[in-house]
């Protein structure tokens, strides 16, 4: 039976496996020359270059409009003779000498030139890609891939930390005002107008809120709050259909809203569509878990209104026993007697129809609505991983097996070869509070370790310890991330079994070709990646992700991960990590290995909104009786971007393992 991969200590554990270290030597390159023409020899094996044109905004560029498409050597101008061939929207260069670096030059009319280097590895036959991203000439402005957050200036952004100060204080003439001028200094944010309309719409002026909820909506239709906002405010204008049409999204980007459900439920019973507001009041009041009670008068009409009478009768009787002191408990009660006296044609349960003189000429009964709740920014963690689809470019066949093959074989020699490691880690931990404002945040630094122990042929199990002493309860926060660093490490042979993998494309990570694999928990496998430890009971954590591996050597680049359904019983409702990481060199055994180097951990915890932060650096392996201080790749630029003088540049520890 295969051991859980991670153990959590007590407090609370969100964990992953990560990274899988490419534990490979790079073979030394052929030596590179070139004729006159600039053709390179020294090398017996050859590959093959595929070269992707696209716009900045990652759209393609015709092909056929290239003019000029040349390679070189880094160390000549002069262009190789390989002629590049038209493939559907890319170019391809074959018979190229692998084990060396490249540059490809693009002219293509109405841009820039362009230049950029492509690696081809040391194996027959091999094949890499480059994407040239170009700029027309008209404009200098360089491609970033859109990631749908809609970033603040520091002005704006301190107008609307007021503006929500000042609504949470019931000040909303101020709280007005400061929204003003962040629209005035940013006219055109999503957030600002949404904030705007919240103004208006917590002093009940539907009408003026309803503009700048629609704008909000119209910009960015990704965020469940400000769609929430708009239906609210639907749904008091009396526009039911308009007010179904945002909620519904809004219930689908954010599965716990039980706001949603409860305004969902009362808008399709004003329509008299009795089987949608009964399954929505059901839904609200599972997740309300006792705020939408109230909703249990929307659900015996909606009962009723199904000619289901006996059932609305008890509803009916227990909404009045648990509310006695609301305006519609008496007529709950004579509602239920006429449910069960049958004296009155129900056809549907709206109080046109029931047989009460009092209520003959009234409109269906609803009880008061839910507070509005003012959430912390929409961008306070970054969108989850099944928000968008990140670039890739068109035309490129992705082989998913191969990949998979290439990254599970790292993650296999980690585990195999590699005992432990070590690092400096800085922490820091910080709550985002909802009126956009942030705590002080705790920062300590640890001494880092990672075991990872191979207990058996068909296990392994990875732990980490920070300073003798500290346990996760110790470190700063309400909740303590465990070994998250090794999260690639669900690429594992023994993990990829219980995930299901995607192959979205061939994208980019910090400027290097690298296959888009999206991944999540198989349904009729057991969760093994992660684990949520109370000190009472632990909860697996069904997970869904994204990873960048790079184009050859299958490593794993940078990758993100959600919750695919939250935790009731605790009430996780979000938990999206992004792990970056990076290669630094093991001079002693000429390795080059990827290394986890930072860690965000964006967590939605009990109406507690987290943001921890993890950065590794100094790191050691131990290894078969020796330890070995890791340095960055020699071609590496230094973090603080100066060189190191000679005396401090690390050296090799040849301490005995213990």
């Amino acid at each position: 039976m295969r051991r859980k991969l991670i153990e959590i200590t007590l407090g609370v554990a969100i964990l992953f496996a990560v990274p899988r270290v490419a534990l490979g030597q790079l073979p030394d390159a052929p030596p590179l020359g070139s004729t006159a023409a600039g053709t390179p020899y020294g090398a017996e094996t050859f590959g093959e270059i595929t070269v992707y044109l696209r716009n900045e905004d990652g759209t393609p560029i015709p092909a056929r409009t290239a003019s000029m498409l040349t390679m070189t050597i880094p160390s000549s101008t002069l262009p190789l003779r390989n002629t590049a061939l038209l493939t559907g929207d890319s170019w391809v260069f074959t018979g190229i000498a692998v084990g060396n670096d490249y540059f490809v030059h693009v002219s293509v009319p109405g841009y820039q030139p362009a230049r950029e280097s492509v690696t081809l590895p040391n194996k027959p036959g091999v094949r890499s890609s480059v994407i040239v991203f170009m700029t027309p000439l008209d404009q200098s402005l360089m491609f970033h891939p859109p990631t749908g957050n809609f970033v603040l200036a520091p002005k704006p952004q301190k107008e609307i930390q007021h503006s929500l100060q000042d609504l949470q204080g019931g000040n909303i003439s101020s709280s007005r005002k400061h929204a003003e001028r962040a629209q005035e200094l940013a006219p055109d944010n999503p957030y600002v107008d949404y904030v705007l309309g919240l103004t208006y719409l917590y002093s009940k002026q539907w009408d003026q809120a309803k503009p700048y909820l629609e704008k909000s909506v119209t910009t960015d239709s990704r965020q469940a709050a400000s769609l929430l906002a708009l239906g609210t405010v639907r749904y008091q204008l009396k526009d039911f259909s308009g007010a179904t049409e945002v909620l519904t999204k809004a219930a689908q980007l954010d599965g716990s809203s039980w706001k949603a459900e409860w305004y969902l439920a009362c808008s399709y019973l004003e329509e008299k569509k009795y089987a949608e507001a009964r399954d929505h009041a059901e839904l609200a009041l599972k997740l309300g878990k006792g705020k939408a009670n109230t909703l249990e008068l929307v659900l015996a009409q909606a009962y009723g209104g199904l000619g289901e009478r006996e059932r609305a009768a008890d509803v009916f009787e227990k909404f009045a026993k648990e509310n006695p002191k609301d305006p519609n408990a008496e007529k709950a009660v004579k509602w239920a007697d006429e449910m069960r006296r049958g004296s009155a044609a129900i056809k549907n349960t709206s109080l046109e129809t029931v047989a009460i003189p009092e209520a003959a000429t009234a409109r269906v009964i609803v009880p008061t609505a839910p507070p509005e709740e003012i959430p912390p920014r929409a961008d306070w963690a970054p969108p989850d991983v099944d928000a968008a689809l990140p670039f890739t470019v068109s035309g490129a066949a992705c082989p998913l097996s191969q990949v998979l093959e290439a990254a599970g074989k790292n993650a296999e020699d980690l585990v195999a070869n590699l005992q432990e490691f070590s690092a400096t880690e800085e922490y820091q931990t910080i709550e985002i509070k909802r009126s956009g404002q942030l705590e002080r945040p705790e920062t300590r630094t640890y001494n880092y370790m990672v075991f990872i122990e191979k207990a058996s042929p068909e296990s392994f199990q990875v732990q980490e310890m920070r300073d003798e002493g500290v346990a996760a309860a110790d470190v700063p926060g309400r909740l303590a991330d465990v070994s998250v660093p090794v999260l690639a490490l669900a690429f594992h042979p023994m993990i990829q079994p219980d995930l299901e993998w995607t192959c979205e494309g061939l994208g980019k990570w910090n400027e290097r070709p690298a296959w888009v694999i999206h991944f999540s928990q198989r349904p009729d496998r057991p969760s093994v990646l992660s684990s949520f430890v109370t000190p009472m009971h632990e909860y697996p954590l069904a997970l869904k992700g994204r990873a960048w591996i790079s184009e050859n050597g299958g490593q794993v680049m940078h990758l993100e991960t959600d919750l695919m359904k939250e935790v009731g019983p605790v009430d996780l409702k979000r938990q999206h990590f992004v792990v970056d990481y990076n290669v630094v060199s093991f001079p002693a055994h000429k390795l080059d290995l990827w290394l986890p180097s930072s860690v965000d951990a964006y967590i939605q915890y009990q109406g507690h909104f987290l943001h921890h932060y993890h950065h590794y650096k100094d790191f050691k392996l131990f290894w078969v009786g020796s330890t070995q201080k890791i340095s960055r790749p020699k071609n590496a630029p230094p973090e603080d971007g100066k060189n190191p003088p000679d005396d401090k540049k690390p050296q090799d520890d040849k301490t005995p393992q213990p």
